[in-house]
């Protein structure tokens, strides 16, 4: 059974935090303006591994990163679909495996716990609210690309957190980016079956749920509002998504409400697998299984507790 668990990197910097606005990306590559570029430490780093492997790095003496760089290592194979690919800018969640190590001594900080070139160990959240060294040495980046970066001081500190690395020395990073998803289903919209209520979105991508004028269904049930493009979901994928649910009331249910941007809680969450449910409480997670990446599904909860929740399937790890 596949699990997948975030590196120690800086809470500062890491996955799934709050995000103030939601959207769909829609940059191309060939549009997209890139925050750092290559730099003589970035593009002296010597690695070795390729995608799908642990890397090894050696760290060129004598040189400091002024300014925070990367260098872009691409996918030769996918140049001519690179311009229509899905970038890592704002709004975007990118699934990568990333290595970090001390520029000074070489030494591994930490690594993903697996490597693989299909399946990425941890998410950056291409927030523009939020300083970000890491998502921002991604930016531009699409699915295949290989960063090697070269953060400047403050930056590795930010990274660093509470980790601890030599006063004024650089982080450098190798990050392979597995996907690039946005926080928002998309793709082709369908009628819902009869008897399932109304579901509309505004030009953010927020959804509103509009309950029909009779009584709570029994059972569940579920059917896509809109079709996304990515993979399958599998029973054991950890599924991250918007989330929302009302009660057949009419309540808005604040624990599963991902698109409440007070207080810095808006932005995707984290659902889990089948397995997780008993601990998530994620009842509609089962539901998910089945459809892709990209997708609204809307579940219709019947029983005592009736509900109907709303979910854009951003990612799965």
């Amino acid at each position: 059974m596949r699990r997948r668990t975030v590196p120690a990197v800086s809470a500062a910097v890491l996955l799934l935090a709050g995000v103030t606005g939601c959207s769909a990306s829609g940059s191309a590559a060939n549009d997209c303006d890139a925050s750092f570029g290559p730099g003589a430490m970035s593009s002296s780093v010597e690695v070795t591994g390729g995608a799908g492997e642990g890397p090894r790095v050696q760290v060129p003496e004598g040189l400091t990163a002024e300014q925070s760089q990367r260098s872009l290592i691409t996918d030769d194979g996918a140049d001519g679909d690179r311009g229509d690919a899905r970038v890592a800018d704002d709004d975007t969640l990118v699934a990568v495996n990333l290595a970090l190590f001390e520029s000074g001594t070489g030494s591994e900080l930490l690594s993903s716990p697996t490597w693989d070139a299909d399946r990425g160990a941890s998410f950056v959240l291409m927030d523009p609210e939020m300083e970000n060294p890491l998502a921002e040495s991604l930016r531009c980046a699409v699915a295949g690309d290989r960063v090697v970066a070269a953060f400047n001081p403050e930056d590795s500190a930010l990274l660093a957190g509470q980790g601890t690395i030599a006063e004024g020395e650089s982080i450098v990073g190798v990050i392979d980016v597995v996907t690039v998803d946005d926080l928002v289903a998309s793709g082709k919209t369908r009628n819902l079956p009869s008897g399932f209520p109304a579901v509309v979105t505004d030009e953010s991508g927020r959804p509103g749920v509009v309950l029909p004028p009779r009584p709570a269904p029994d059972g569940s049930r579920s059917a896509d509002r809109i079709v996304g493009d990515g993979p399958e979901v599998e029973a054991d994928d950890a599924v991250i998504a918007q989330v929302l649910a009302v009660g057949w009331n009419g309540t808005v249910d604040p624990q599963n409400n991902s698109w409440d941007t007070m207080a810095g809680q808006g932005g995707p969450k984290p659902i889990g697998t089948e397995d997780d449910i008993a601990a998530s409480g994620a009842t509609y997670r089962a539901e998910l299984t089945g459809h892709t990446v990209g997708s609204q599904v809307v579940i219709v909860e019947g029983g005592e507790n009736a509900r109907v929740v709303v979910v854009d399937i951003v990612s799965v790890g």
